[in-house]
């Protein structure tokens, strides 16, 4: 435990009292008096204490006789609790307190995610990557908790980014994510190896679905740090392989790909994102996962990858030849995984270089009638076959 220094220790006409600032005062967080112990605790916790410390000087400092400790100890305990819950002492075991209980272990392209929290806080999309018996290395273990209770205070870092939708603040220890247009998730802190997630949400019968996109957050970045990342594009399952169609919103990519459904009998695999990775054997893959935009398309298996087709609108339907740096830049331009900072683009980078060597990617400008779907059709079978 330590003491937030948003809080200090002032005076008016003698009585100490905790002043807040800062973030805290932000928050709207209340000054309150202090009575001796109060004030004793306070000067206590200028450095990291354990709360067993804080007892025992306790004990000695006011004389507390061996019969009396018991009780002395709940009445400290009892204002610990008050001080943590008041965001006035940081306690980095506090949500332990909570205890949550595991509510699903995933497998979700070889990375295990298990979740805590309440049964209903989780979507039930998340059954159908439920796998108890899969086991990997700790480092490929992400633990996410989903606490019902906002956080007893907001911390500050270093701001990475900020749009209309997300901001990342980095601190010592960890990436803390907020949404400024959500009702119900607070933040989401995601530790530097991704390993270690807290959601915090203050309406948990209201929460499922900004809980469900928080994670896919957390996921992401921690995906990022085993290679694998996401592309913006809806996939098709064609000749047994994954063939993706990928571009911005609302240029086309669902409606091409239900015009391969339509005239070729073309499974959807993903209708909005798809996860890409390398094995150990050098190959790409499509890995399924549960987020699909709003599509409510998504399949479990993991595929081979036919190749890419980027999607420009045009009345005309042409197919232009890049350049294989061309490729890679296009595709990390459809690349939504996290590039908070210059070592996570660069990666993200080496990745789209690998994967624009290894596999075919289409540049199409083209309309959205049949014949733009039999053109490039044409030329994936003379490419594939």
């Amino acid at each position: 435990m330590i003491r937030n220094n948003d809080f200090s220790l002032e005076y008016i006409n003698n009585l100490p009292c905790l002043l807040a600032h800062g973030q805290c005062a932000a928050d709207r967080k209340k000054s309150t008096f202090l009575n001796e112990t109060g004030v004793f605790i306070w000067n206590l916790l200028s450095d990291d204490i354990a709360i067993e410390d804080i007892f025992n000087k306790c004990y000695e400092y006011f004389e507390i006789p061996e019969d009396e400790r018991p009780n002395a100890r709940r009445s400290i305990q009892s204002y610990m609790d008050t001080l943590c819950y008041s965001g006035m002492v940081i306690d980095r075991d506090f949500y332990q307190k909570f205890d949550l209980k595991k509510h699903l272990k995933l497998n979700i392209a070889g990375l295990c995610l298990n979740l805590y929290g309440k049964s209903g806080l989780f979507d039930d999309s998340f059954k159908d990557f439920e796998d108890d018996s899969f086991s990997c290395s700790e480092d490929r273990i992400q633990n996410i908790y989903v606490y019902h209770i906002a956080p007893v205070f907001h911390e500050n870092g270093e701001l990475i980014m900020r749009d209309k939708e997300v901001t990342v603040i980095k601190t010592d220890d960890k990436y803390i994510i907020t949404f400024p247009l959500w009702k119900y998730v607070e933040e989401v802190q995601i530790s530097f190896d991704g390993t270690d997630v807290s959601i915090y949400v203050n309406d948990p019968e209201n929460a499922k679905d900004e809980v469900f996109w928080a994670i896919r957050h957390a996921f992401l970045y921690f995906a990022g740090l085993h290679g694998l990342y996401a592309l913006h594009s809806v996939s098709v399952e064609y000749d047994n392989k994954a063939l993706m169609f990928s571009a911005g919103s609302g240029i086309g990519k669902s409606t091409h790909a239900a015009i391969w459904t339509r005239l070729y009998g073309t499974k959807q695999i993903n209708g909005d994102l798809n996860l890409l990775g390398r094995n150990e054997n050098g190959s790409y893959h499509v890995y399924g996962m549960p987020w699909c935009g709003t599509s409510g398309i998504y399949d479990k298996k993991t595929y081979d990858i036919i190749g890419i087709v980027l999607l420009r609108q045009d009345p005309k339907n042409s197919i232009s030849h890049m350049k294989p740096e061309a490729k890679a830049l296009a595709s990390l331009n459809r690349i939504i995984s996290p590039m908070w900072t210059q070592k996570m683009a660069e990666d993200v980078l080496n990745f789209t270089k690998g994967l624009s060597s290894a596999i075919p990617i289409w540049n199409y400008n083209c309309n959205m009638t049949d014949d733009a779907a039999a053109c490039i059709k044409a030329e994936i079978d003379k490419t594939i076959r």
